[in-house]
């Protein structure tokens, strides 16, 4: 494992310092230094980047924004970038946790405070390259006219419907399969974001738009973005699936 980091600082003495603290660690490469918060936000937008380490005033306030500017910039356009403001000012630690940094340092700096703090970064950098993973999986699948390879992420929904199993993908490609049962289809799939919502469909959590209720016929059914039609969704399931769409997908219109 190694993470691409970066250090803003117009004070080099201090910048140095910090790097020869985090190379004791062996698991950061340095992509890039500069001097400006602007500078790191341009180069962030072209360049594959894991870490910023960032002063909480890396120049002159009339040269460049202050350090939590570009966290709270970059938890809007790339929240898997991780920023970590550092200042001799302990109040300074306020802001950065309210730009949702991801760590703070106090200035001198304190080896075993930076020891916890990469032990937090690299637990994150765990966790996004799981889920990197799981977005990039693909399965092997059994249909009529032999085995077909399907990622994963683009699959909206499986449906067992006259005794055969379907998949539709986000383009609207249907895929009938051969041989297997619901519950063989939903372990295939498990770890992936995907939620038996009804019987007979398997649907991608991170691919619903909508989720309609009709009180009166106390019926409820999902809806994804672009595909014309939507599926049902059992009664018993409706608040579970509700809770797992709000703590993983935001965007839902509930």
């Amino acid at each position: 494992m190694e993470m691409k980091a970066i250090l803003v600082d117009s004070n080099a003495e201090i910048k140095w310092t910090l790097w020869n603290f985090l190379c004791v660690h062996q698991i950061f490469h340095l992509e890039a230094d500069m001097e400006t918060t602007e500078e790191a936000a341009a180069y962030i937008q072209s360049h594959p980047v894991d870490v910023v380490f960032i002063n909480h005033q890396p120049n002159h306030p009339h040269t460049t924004s202050a350090g939590e500017y570009l966290a709270a910039l970059l938890a809007q356009s790339q929240p898997d970038v991780q920023v970590v403001v550092y200042s001799t000012r302990e109040d300074d630690a306020y802001w950065a946790y309210r730009s949702q940094c991801a760590g703070f340092l106090l200035i001198p700096f304190d080896p075993l405070s930076l020891q916890m703090l990469v032990k937090r970064l690299t637990y994150i950098y765990d966790l996004q390259q799981v889920k990197r993973e799981a977005m990039n999986r693909s399965i092997m699948i059994k249909t009529h006219s032999g085995y077909q390879l399907t990622k994963v992420q683009e699959i909206l929904f499986v449906e067992r419907s006259n005794r055969r199993n379907r998949i539709v993908t986000e383009s609207g490609r249907e895929i009938v399969l051969l041989g297997y049962t619901m519950n063989e289809l939903e372990k295939m799939l498990d770890g992936s974001g995907f939620y038996r919502c009804y019987q007979s469909f398997i649907v991608n959590l991170s691919k619903v738009s909508f989720i309609r209720v009709d009180n009166d016929s106390k019926s409820y059914a999902i809806q994804f973005d672009g595909y014309d039609g939507e599926i049902l969704l059992s009664r018993d399931k409706y608040s579970e699936i509700l809770l797992l769409l709000k703590e993983k997908y935001a965007r839902i219109n509930i």
